[in-house]
């Protein structure tokens, strides 16, 4: 397992250092090996840490900065990750992490604009957070506010778990050895005072204490000789005989257990332990809505009770009156909010947690691609979006003016230097200005691995990868392994490209054949169509739908649009039946189509859709017979990998009418969900359409033995998955290496 570390202020009293112990016992769990480092020689421990646990603290008098000592440990015992407890601790393990290969996770337990930054640690936090492998966050508006700050892209929520029952530690302090028997109790826990507010509760408590004489406030965690309380504490007399301020309590359950009323009047809080467990122990609370936490934990009127942030000390005394005049409502609030030990239990919350320290651990694949936005490359989007393992983009059509990304930007630019340069036939500086700036991405983000989409987008940065030594993974798609044009004019970059990459993704078995005569090795060589996504493509009736066909794809000589309304020409002459054609998608053979169909008479019978969405295209696949999608080899050598409307077709529950071309025959049982014809042979494109049409028993038949063979082997969570291993390996066999 992983060595991992964890960096806190200290042990003092307090949510953090609870929470971070907790952390600490699930990762020896977990079995990684663990250290606690300590900033800063505690003035008192009051938790201590689990037996067995290695903890290292900074040497007392040290003139080192804390960042420095950090860098200096680690360098003698390098983790496979680190996690920073808070802002500050965060910062420094950040700063120590600098041209190291260890990842480090920044675990915000505060609203983070809440504590105003000195200058120099805002500047530090500026540049060093978007370096973290991931942020931990407590609630969603913590995460947001990074996000929209600029400071991660990369957050995930991990609640505090509530311990039922509280654990109990000394000092223990009994409620009946300092209360009257019959005191209306109200309490508030924490230690610090300015953000728990403590200083507007004790003016709420003095306007409402003459008026409810039976009224004890009880503050645990400080004490009244506190110098930010002590001025509040002399300004605000009314009720002082009645005011409890106790500095450590180790049986605090006790304590909610006896409160009638449980106040959280924090100024700002990350996800406030203290409000959970008076939940969790069946006490009514009332809570002002800072952030972050109390409306996550709060439904107002159900649950407990809600104030606006901004809500002074005469209405936060008056809510409190209110409430311990109504002991039904107390009682109900009280009940209601029990129910957050299951919300918030430890086994819930520790799955949160191993998952975050689990996607740290993971790979982070640095993506490079020649575009997102064009209609066709849905498969990229759908592959970031899917994909189990971390992931930063690099898109070659977004520069200036489509991206507030200072990399992005800068990468959109190279490729357009290097089109131009290929353009001009300048092949030996085309892939200069990518590759430097890929370069200069690699550094900054410390990939495990890099994945290129497309063979034509590699040889761009493979030179980049080469410099860096990171693990190349290549993803052909079609034409980048097929189109004569393209072979030959990168064929010696592709003889380079197949000695640097460590592994290759590849469509079908004809591609495969391609990469093996430029050099590759087919150990390296992963098969995996695109996959279809099942809760999308389902829903097809063949044997109820009219007898209607449908074509999917570009309008591209590889796709065959001309042969498909020849071999559907040849149908409707020999058929009876109503026909229909319908053509989704668009390109340069469009007019082309336009006057063929012309010339054949079937303007009211074939009808050309434009492009569609995914989803319109799914409900267009409900309501048709089958699918007529034939293939062949461009004039230019331009072939399938293996298309993707295939895929789906079968995964809706549709019969295919197609070619024997590329990677078509794999993914499809011939006789059983699809009739094959060669290519160019309309005269067997149309002996397979005509049967489906003809025989509606039959096409039902076909579409679901298709079916269940696309979600048995096609499914896109199956090419994601075949995706991420691929990555995986490639990564680990790097890290092995350097390490072996």
């Amino acid at each position: 397992m992983a060595k991992i570390v964890l960096h806190i202020h200290d042990l003092g009293l307090g949510g953090a250092e609870r929470i971070a112990l907790k952390w600490i016992a699930w990762l020896q769990d977990m079995g990684h090996e663990v250290t606690l480092l300590l900033g800063f020689p505690p003035d008192e421990v009051f938790f201590q840490a689990p037996p067995g646990l290695q903890v290292v603290t900074r040497p007392i008098g040290s003139k080192e900065s804390t960042w420095r000592w950090l860098r200096s440990y680690l360098a003698k015992y390098p983790p496979d990750l680190a996690i920073g407890v808070s802002t500050r601790p965060s910062i420094n393990l950040l700063l120590a992490n600098v041209g190291k290969p260890w990842r480090v996770i920044v675990a915000e337990v505060n609203y983070p604009p809440a504590k105003t930054l000195p200058l120099s640690w805002w500047i530090l936090r500026r540049i060093l957070y978007p370096r973290a492998a991931l942020h931990q966050v407590q609630t969603l508006r913590i995460g947001q506010w990074l996000e929209d700050s600029g400071l991660t892209s990369h957050w995930r929520i991990v609640s505090n778990p509530v311990e039922w029952p509280l654990p109990i530690q000394d000092p223990c302090i009994s409620p009946e050895s300092c209360l009257p028997a019959k005191a209306q109790v109200v309490l508030a826990v924490g230690t610090k005072p300015h953000q728990k507010g403590f200083d507007r509760l004790l003016q709420a408590f003095s306007l409402l204490a003459n008026d409810h004489p039976n009224c004890w406030l009880v503050i645990a965690g400080v004490h009244q000789s506190h110098p930010y309380l002590r001025q509040t504490l002399s300004a605000h007399v009314n009720g002082q005989s009645r005011r409890l301020l106790i500095r450590r309590v180790g049986n605090v359950g006790d304590w909610y257990e006896r409160a009638d009323l449980f106040v959280l009047s924090s100024r700002f809080e990350g996800c406030p332990n203290v409000l959970m467990e008076a939940m969790a122990s069946g006490t009514a609370c009332l809570a002002i809505d800072c952030p972050t936490g109390p409306r996550e934990l709060i439904q107002h009127g159900v649950n407990g009770e809600l104030l606006p942030e901004n809500v002074d000390a005469q209405k936060l005394g008056n809510s409190i009156a209110t409430l311990i005049e109504n002991p039904l409502k107390l009682e109900r609030f009280g009940r209601e909010a029990r129910r957050i030990r299951e919300l918030y239990s430890p086994s819930v919350v520790r799955k949160q947690f191993e998952d975050v320290v689990q996607q740290a651990l993971d790979p982070l694949v640095m993506l490079f691609a020649p575009t997102r936005c064009s209609p066709s490359e849905t498969f990229i989007r759908s592959n970031l979006a899917a994909m189990p393992l971390r992931q930063i983009a690099f898109f070659g059509d977004e520069y200036a003016g489509t991206s507030n990304s200072p990399g992005q930007m800068a990468y959109g630019v190279a490729i357009l230097l290097s089109k131009v340069c290929t353009r001009l036939g300048l092949q030996r500086l085309a892939t200069l200005p990518s590759s430097f700036i890929a370069y200069w991405l690699i550094r900054c983000h410390r990939p495990d691995v890099i994945l290129v989409e497309f063979g034509f987008h590699a040889v761009r940065v493979m030179d980049a990868v080469r410099w860096s030594g990171v693990p190349l993974v290549v993803h052909f798609r079609g034409s980048d392994a097929s189109a004569d044009r393209r072979l030959r004019l990168l064929q010696e970059r592709y003889r380079r490209l197949m000695r640097i990459a460590s592994a290759f993704i590849v469509k079908s078995r004809p591609m495969k054949v391609v990469l093996e005569e430029l050099g590759a090795d087919a150990e390296r060589i992963t098969i995996s169509p695109s996959g279809a996504n099942p809760t999308l493509f389902y829903g097809a009736s063949p044997a109820n739908a009219p007898p209607r066909v449908l074509f999917v794809g570009r309008l591209v000589e590889k796709k065959a649009p001309l042969d498909a309304l020849e071999a559907f020409a040849m149908v409707q002459q020999r058929s009876e039946l109503p026909l229909h054609l319908d053509f989704i998608g668009e390109g340069p053979l469009r007019p082309a189509l336009e006057v063929r169909i012309r010339e054949l008479g079937l303007e009211g019978q074939v009808e050309l859709l434009g492009f569609q969405s995914p989803a319109q295209v799914a409900a267009s696949m409900r309501q048709v017979r089958c699918l007529l999608l034939p293939s062949r080899v461009a004039a230019d050598g331009d072939s399938e990998g293996c298309p993707v409307a295939v895929l789906e077709a079968q995964m809706a529950g549709l019969p295919v009418v197609s070619t024997r071309h590329a990677g078509i025959p794999e993914v499809v049982l011939e006789e059983r969900t699809a009739f094959l014809a060669e290519e160019g042979d309309l005269e067997a494109l149309a002996y397979g359409l005509l049967r489906l049409l003809e025989h509606p028993a039959l096409a039902a038949q076909m579409g679901r033995a298709a079916q269940r063979h696309a979600r048995e082997r096609f499914t896109v969570g199956n090419h994601i998955s075949t995706v991420a291993s691929v990555l995986g390996h490639a990564a680990a066999q790097c890290h092995r290496s350097r390490h072996s």
